[in-house]
């Protein structure tokens, strides 16, 4: 291997500073080579570290999993052995067993049972004691190794499980229980393929089950145990647990087991003594038992932490030989590196010519001979760089000064949102200084005419106004859309007659026009001008194009701007308008009555929306108008107007109104020849005068007179807005006048009224004597005072009698409905009793509803408080609702109820009657209105009752109704204050 660093530099020899930039090099060579030599070196011991810790850690792990997968299928074998050896021990003792159920139960056979059971005993160890029970669960027979023998006990198993279950599944395993809490036992039952066989129940020792688990040997230390449904300690190779019966449900794997977790058979956990094993287990069927073999951990995976020993003995020598090597190698590497970062910073410091020599023959010295190529390539370019540079400065010269103009044009729009003609100046000034032209124009596009709104240039002579078609280079750009550029416009054609004459008269020769353009729509153009014959570039076209759309956006801003402005003027005088209309709406409707509150307001409104100095209203008295509201008038022309009457003429403007009626507008009066009253116009100084009338039904009832002091006509909506206001004023009249006339009316009507119940009152009352004295001495006859009076004249007094009384009852309404109606009824208030008022109207008319075969039920709680009010005309209302009901019902019943709620009672009267058609359900309680049904008028009656009723309600503060439909009955219901301390309203 070969590295060196050629010097074959065409400059001049280094000098001074050369060599100790050398050897500063040198130093930094020799840092930069400790730290590649370390770097390599450590990189060389990490990779051989790692290889050998990946390799070992998988070795390690599979070595884990294979052991420990081994451990698991041993364990796992074994307690299913232990499990199936106890399956088979308890089977064999089952089957055994099983021969003792074949015979039936007979006095013959009770000796044989007694010997099968006695060789059962020799037979089998295990089994200590022998039960046989009949079938009817009494026990016959025991044969016991512990006892004495016991024939025909009797004792009753029919209730016990050992026989019951024996029974109903033929087999029957017992809980493990320990006789005298030492040695452990359970229960066999079994029964007969017959129901007369019986069943024979078997107490088996399980003390022998220990041969079966001691002989299970798992490593050195490792055990087997079995334990029963409830987790108690069945069977160990140490017997001392299993007499202690020792209970394992606490351990983690018991509990996994005996909760079914087939996922955990085999797991790490505790033992019995808290040291941690590898656990394995497996349940005995079908007795719910379970076999566990453990082994503790350090056994388990003692070859497999030996294995992790060796391993790691084995990488502390791979280690030190990755050291070595690393060293050798990093030394080999370092050497060409160092000759390329020597070679590389004499690039870098500017020696061209510097060249580098490495002969590897691999990447190192392809990359030497790369750095070569580009110092070579390098060398070549550095000759034309400086004109690169400079060309691109120039060009970000002009691209920055294009930029600063945008923005500067930006920054006019942003400050001139209402004016057009800084945003123009400044897009003008731009664009002749970047363009390099002597003259620039915006032309504006106004009723097909073109316009220079600003211009900038050495010329400076303005095109004036140019008519819009293809003969310019300004016209052809807007008409096309698109910019038109021409070389020389003096040697143009007759396709640009106009602009060639321009051309001549101004000295320009080169042109170029960009359209401002704007919704598709051009509004003008941008006309750039040259007085010599050098065309315009893309760039410059480009620029002038942003420079259009700039100046477009302007225009637009400024035209939308006004717009709006003009928009919010007229939205806020139309507020205004409205505001005042609305003002004057709600007067008009608070002050009914009150005209000159409208008046004034309206003087007031009409005057500052119209920008009047003084408003006036003159409204008629008799043939003649007078001054009766005004605003902003001096004092002298109020007292000089308002003892002025006016009369339609045309000596003033009122007048002329009055006359015409129509608005009348005199821009000056003090110049008008027809006008009289130009002296006091004159000393109030007002000179343009507005008159509207105020028209009903096309006839002046007023006028609204608006003055100015200076000669200002009014506009067309001023005019309109006077109007809309003559307008309401003519309702605020007509609106008192309607009030007044109504006012009138009602008291004309109101005395009607006291004049009708007056006659009606003295008339009952002269009627009412007589008919007195008549039913008074038509009784007398009738109780023979004058002597027996033939039947034929008995007849007739008793019709004269019911008439009578119907007349005089007639007559009572008639008196009562005056005196309501003449506010003379006065309650007489007092405290009564609900229950007793409502059993004296039952007394009262019970004989009616019994003359009718009615029904006739009364309901009244017994705890209904008392009431004050006036009892006797309460009693009428009742009445009168009670007899209306048993005068409309033929069939059926009639009912009165009443109940008491938050301060009042409510009085119900229903019946069966025919009922009252909802349309008449209000008119029956107007005076003198019945309903309109046949069966109605066929009972008669004067339609009082229930007006009379309604006003007494009333007069206590309640309220009377009915509920009815037609074919279902009706029910009238009244509510009163339980307390009622003073009338309500006049009677």
């Amino acid at each position: 291997m070969k590295a060196d660093v050629d010097q074959k530099s065409a400059g001049p020899k280094p000098d001074l500073t050369d060599r100790s930039s050398g050897a500063r090099s040198a130093v930094g060579a020799s840092i930069v080579r400790s730290r590649l030599f370390i770097k390599y070196t450590i990189l060389f011991v990490a990779v051989v570290v790692l290889a050998l810790l990946a390799n070992g850690g998988f070795e390690v792990w599979f070595s884990y999993q294979e052991h420990k997968g081994s451990l698991i299928s041993i364990q796992q074998q074994q307690a299913l052995a232990a499990a199936d050896k106890i399956e088979e021990f308890i089977t064999q003792i089952e089957s055994q067993v099983g021969w003792t159920t074949q015979l039936p139960w007979t006095d013959g056979t009770l000796d044989q049972r007694r010997f099968d059971a006695l060789r059962l005993l020799r037979q089998v160890p295990a089994i200590t004691e022998l039960a046989q029970i009949d079938a009817a669960g009494h026990e016959q027979l025991k044969v016991s190794r512990l006892t004495m023998d016991v024939v025909g006990s009797g004792i009753d198993y029919s209730n016990k499980p050992e026989f019951t279950q024996a029974v109903a599944h033929k087999v029957y395993y017992g809980p493990v229980y320990f006789r005298r809490e030492s040695e452990p036992y359970m229960t066999l039952s079994l029964a007969g393929t017959r129901r007369d066989t019986g069943v024979s129940i078997a107490q088996v020792n399980l003390k022998l089950i220990w041969d079966v688990v001691s002989k299970i040997k798992v490593g050195e230390h490792g055990r087997a145990y079995v334990v029963d449904s409830g987790g108690r300690l069945i069977a160990h190779p140490d017997i001392s647990l299993v007499l202690r019966n020792t209970d394992m449900s606490r351990l983690a794997q018991v509990r996994s087991a005996r909760a079914g977790s087939s996922a955990e058979a085999v797991r790490e956990a505790d033992d019995i003594a808290g040291h941690q094993v590898l656990t394995g287990y497996a349940p005995v069927n079908p007795l719910g038992w379970f076999v566990f073999v453990e082994t503790p951990i350090e056994e388990a995976y003692g070859p497999l932490y030996r294995a992790i020993a060796r391993t790691g003995y084995v990488l502390l020598g791979a280690l030190a030989l990755a050291f070595v090597a690393g060293m050798f190698l990093a030394g080999r590497m370092v050497v060409p590196i160092q000759a390329l970062r020597v070679g590389a910073a004499r690039l870098g410091s500017g020696d061209l010519g510097q060249r580098i020599n490495i002969k590897t023959g691999d990447e190192v010295e392809a990359l030497a001979n790369q750095f070569n190529d580009m110092a070579g390539k390098l060398q070549e370019s550095y000759a034309d760089l400086e004109k690169k540079v400079d060309q691109r400065t120039h060009e970000l010269s002009e691209s920055l000064e294009q930029q600063t103009a945008i923005g500067e044009i930006l920054r006019v729009i942003s400050n001139s949102p209402d004016d057009v003609q800084p945003v123009l100046n400044s897009v003008a000034e731009h664009a002749a200084r970047i363009c390099k032209a002597q003259i620039v124009d915006i032309v504006l596009v106004e009723s097909n005419l073109l316009r220079s709104a600003a211009t900038f240039g050495e010329l400076g002579r303005d095109i004036g106004e140019v008519p819009l078609d293809r003969s310019t280079v300004m016209g052809r750009a807007i008409c096309d859309m698109r910019p038109v550029q021409l070389e020389d416009q003096q040697s143009a054609g007759d396709d640009f007659a106009r602009g060639r004459e321009f051309a001549l008269r101004f000295g320009h020769r080169t042109i170029l026009a960009v359209p401002l353009m704007r919704e598709e729509r051009a509004l003008g153009c941008i006309l750039v001008r040259r007085t010599e014959v050098r065309p315009f570039e893309q760039k410059d076209i480009d620029l002038l194009t942003t420079f259009a759309d700039q100046a477009a956006i302007a225009i637009e801003n400024v035209r939308l701007f006004e717009a709006e402005q003009q928009r919010t003027q007229q939205l806020s005088e139309s507020l205004e308008q409205q505001t005042a209309t609305s003002d004057v709406l709600k007067i008009i409707s608070r002050s009914t009555f009150d005209l000159q509150s409208v008046l004034n307001t309206l003087a007031e409104s009409v005057a500052r929306l119209c920008e009047a100095d003084m408003a006036a209203i003159r409204r008629p008295k008799g043939l003649s108008f007078l001054h009766v509201a005004s605003h902003g008038a001096p004092s002298e022309y109020n007292e000089y107007m308002q003892n002025r009457p006016i009369e339609p003429d045309r000596g003033t403007v009122a007048g002329r109104v009055l006359l015409e009626g129509k608005p009348i507008h005199i821009a000056d009066v003090q110049a008008d020849p027809e006008y009289t009253m130009s002296g006091i116009s004159q000393r109030a100084g007002f000179h343009t005068i507005l008159g509207v009338p105020l028209l009903r039904e096309g006839n002046p009832i007023g006028v609204i007179i608006l003055a100015r002091s200076a000669v200002r006509p009014f506009n067309e909506k001023q005019i309109e807005l006077v109007t809309t206001f003559a307008d309401q004023a003519v309702i605020a009249i007509e609106n008192v006048r309607l009030f007044e006339e109504i006012q009138e009316k009602s008291r004309q009507v109101e005395e009607a009224s006291k004049h009708k119940s007056q006659f009606l009152a003295n008339m009952s009352h002269e009627l009412r004597t007589p008919l007195n004295a008549i039913l008074g001495y038509a009784e007398l006859v009738l109780d023979g005072i004058y002597g027996d009076a033939p039947e034929k004249m008995r007849n007739v007094l008793e019709r004269i009698q019911t008439n009578g009384k119907h007349l005089l009852g007639l007559i009572n309404d008639v008196l009562d409905l005056s005196k309501i109606e003449a506010g003379q009824l006065v309650l007489t208030l007092n405290d009564y009793s609900i229950k007793d008022m409502m059993q004296g109207v039952y007394v009262a008319v019970e004989p009616l509803a019994g003359n009718k075969k009615l029904g006739f039920k009364l309901e009244v709680p017994s705890n209904l408080p008392a009431a004050r009010g006036d009892e006797r005309r309460l009693s009428q209302v009742l009445l009168n609702l009670v007899g209306n009901a048993i005068k409309f019902t033929d069939t059926g019943e009639v009912a009165m109820k009443a109940a008491a709620a938050n301060g009042s009672y409510t009085i119900a009267v229903t019946d069966t009657g025919p009922g009252i058609a909802e349309a008449d359900q209000a008119k029956i309680f107007e005076e003198f209105q019945q309903s309109e049904s046949t069966h109605t008028k066929a009972k008669g009656g004067t339609g009082l009752g229930l007006a009379i009723a309604k006003r007494i309600v009333e007069m206590h503060g309640g309220r009377l109704w009915v509920e009815s439909k037609l074919g279902n009955g009706s029910t009238f219901f009244f509510t009163v204050p339980l307390r009622v301390d003073h009338q309500a309203g006049k009677a």
